[in-house]
């Protein structure tokens, strides 16, 4: 990180009481002050369910300029968009008015109020409710009755996951381009699957009906090297 931009942190840190005042606990998220560079980042703080396997980081892109929170659901992660600002008055204004909303709605049960997943009934998917909760040492981690929002009007509607081996399996629906789609991880690496790839739930019913068991136990296989 640049000189310039490390000291232009470290005195907005200094001028102000915000970071003292954040909560320690938020709903089970524990706080941790960070205070540290990472690449072009310098990390704020974090709050951490480990349990969860759930995270929300609070930091300063140098990149863009940018303050910024992102997100670690499992083993996604990606940004909020809606935290991204370029003044740190506004910046530390939207952390203290959105957290708490934030992860509060990285529990099960949280009402998903986008219009368009209340429309395609994906909560109400009968087969959805009756998932397996294990398949080949994958947990059901993200179930389609409390999708998760990413990026790109993309939901995460199904999500198993081994933590032990960083590797899952992910159903996603697009709210842009109305269908379903599916990728995979071994060991952090991504990889997309077209098996899934569905215009309806109906069709990708079918589709996990057929396919689910066999293309979990293949992604856990790849990773143990029975294949």
């Amino acid at each position: 990180m640049k000189v310039d931009n490390k000291n232009k942190i470290l005195a907005e840190i200094q001028a102000t009481d915000f970071f003292e005042k954040l909560p320690s606990e938020i709903h089970g998220f524990t706080l941790k002050k960070i205070f540290a560079e990472d690449d072009d980042k310098f990390i704020y703080f974090s709050y951490e369910n480990i349990q969860l396997h759930r995270a929300v980081i609070a930091y300063f892109h140098e990149e863009t300029l940018e303050y910024k929170i992102r997100v670690k659901i499992g083993l996604n992660e990606f940004c909020i968009t809606k935290f991204f600002t370029s003044n740190f008055a506004d910046y530390c204004e939207k952390i203290s008015a959105e957290l708490d909303k934030l992860i509060e709605s990285f529990f099960d049960g949280h009402e998903n109020l986008n219009p368009f997943i209340t429309e395609k009934k994906i909560a109400q998917w009968a087969y959805g409710k009756n998932l397996p909760e294990n398949i080949a040492g994958f947990e059901l981690f993200i179930k389609p009755s409390n999708p998760v929002e990413v990026t790109n009007g993309s939901f995460i509607i199904i999500n198993y996951s081994d933590f032990s081996t960083a590797s899952d399996f992910t159903i996603t629906y697009n709210i842009y381009t109305e269908n379903f789609s599916c990728e995979y991880c071994i060991n952090h690496v991504s990889q997309v699957n077209y098996i899934f790839d569905s215009d309806s739930l109906a069709e990708l019913e079918k589709k996990l009906q057929k396919n689910l068991s066999a293309e979990i136990s293949r992604i856990s296989d790849n990773f143990h090297g029975r294949e």
